[in-house]
């Protein structure tokens, strides 16, 4: 399962790497929404059951010329295992999602009437409490990778039909699995309205226009603190909850205001702090593989040449393990990077993040058995080595000299 997920977000990486970006900081360029509804089919303990049914509904902008974001929300059914009465589990997800416009990136745009675009995405997936009678199942949820395809088929400059499938991946322990897995899948049908008429996602100023320009490493160091009960008592346990947090991150500026970077993280961490010897909990160590998308605040607000302090906030997932006890689970975090300009080719950067794990990572459990307050605030420094011309990261004054021609 653990490779499966790090495939998972390998692919993502490697479908980026073709993109051109295409839109500009206005909102409403190249933004959609879609509507549906259909079957579902649920597979637990070795067992698929089904059908279920679904319905959602999802808004999104294409941000790139060939990559569509989205936010998604659905709610699922499906029989409950085991149960002979033909009672019904409620369900429900949230989550953030990619679309790959496959043909904008390899081929010459055309105005087909029917595209597929393959999807991945990630966010949390609830399921309800319930009775069966005999006895009660309490509300249970877990983070989930998905992957699927969207084919629509373009009735107007409008509307389009679509068909969907979706595949939810969830954690083993998710509604009292076992070792084979806990998924989800759901097919379903809709409609989308689109905001905009013309079909080819054009690019608009000051973005990246070569797929060779924008892209960058960094590499970077700092503490981090292992947290049990964040918002209630951050600092039970002192210093010695603290460990290391290197860090090494590859990823491209597509516009100046898109940012997406794929980033490995973490070292040393520590269980539990032991209230009654007063000494952190046994150290470990772990490794947090994650993508990120993130947001140039500073452009946003004030877009103009000359600004070196860029102000980047960013929430990303992916997949976290433990070495020794081995144990993985999918993991989201969320944070704010700082960057400085130092010349063409060079950045310092500041990055405050906060990683969310499933307790069984930190072998505890959270407050009130809430596992988000189980994780990893961390503060990193580090250097960025840009590549190519930096069209999308900084400008040159008007009137200056450099080799920037941007």
């Amino acid at each position: 399962m653990i490779m499966k997920k790090i495939i998972i977000t390998l692919i993502m990486a490697l479908s980026l790497a073709g993109a051109n970006a295409q839109v500009g900081t206005d909102f409403g360029v190249n933004m959609f929404m879609s509507w549906g509804g259909g079957v579902t089919m649920y597979h637990h303990m070795d067992q698929t059951v089904g059908p279920g049914f679904s319905t959602g509904a999802a808004i999104g902008k294409w941000i790139l010329s060939p990559l569509a974001l989205r936010g998604s929300f659905n709610f699922m059914t499906a029989p409950a295992i085991g149960d002979t009465t033909g009672h019904f589990e409620p369900f429900a997800s949230a989550g953030v999602e990619f679309m790959w416009d496959i043909n904008s990136t390899f081929f010459r745009i055309k105005n087909w009437r029917i595209n597929a675009y393959p999807m991945i995405g990630l966010g949390l997936f609830f399921r309800g409490g319930y009775s069966d009678g005999v006895q009660s199942h309490p509300t249970d949820h877990a983070i989930h990778a998905m992957f699927g395809l969207h084919v629509p088929f373009r009735l107007s400059e409008t509307f389009d039909l679509f068909l969907e499938y979706k595949g939810y991946l969830l954690d083993d322990g998710f509604d009292g699995g076992g070792e084979t897995g806990v998924r989800m899948h759901s097919l379903t049908g809709g409609i989308n309205l689109r905001f905009f008429q013309s079909p080819f996602n054009r690019r608009t100023e000051f973005e990246s226009r070569n797929p060779l320009e924008d892209w960058f490493i960094g590499f970077g160091i700092g503490p981090n603190y292992s947290s049990f009960d964040l918002f209630s008592n951050p600092n039970h346990g002192g210093l010695k909850m603290i460990g290391v947090a290197p860090e090494v991150m590859f990823g491209r500026n597509y516009s100046n205001f898109w940012t997406i970077r794929f980033e490995l993280t973490g070292l040393s961490a520590h269980e539990i702090y032991d209230t009654v010897t007063e000494e952190a909990g046994d150290a470990y160590t772990f490794s947090m593989l994650h993508a990120d998308l993130m947001v140039n605040m500073t452009h946003v607000l004030n877009y103009k040449r000359g600004v070196k302090w860029n102000v980047l906030p960013y929430l990303g997932a992916g997949a976290i393990w433990r070495y020794g006890n081995i144990n993985y689970k999918m993991s989201g975090d969320a944070g704010v990077m700082v960057r400085r300009y130092i010349d063409q080719m060079g950045d310092f950067y500041i990055d405050l993040k906060y990683i969310f794990v499933h307790p069984s990572i930190s072998g505890g459990t959270g407050p009130s058995g809430i596992y988000y307050g189980v994780g990893f605030p961390s503060l990193t420094f580090g250097y960025i080595h840009n590549f190519g011309m930096s069209s999308t990261r900084y400008r040159m004054p008007v009137g200056s000299t450099g080799n920037c021609a941007y």
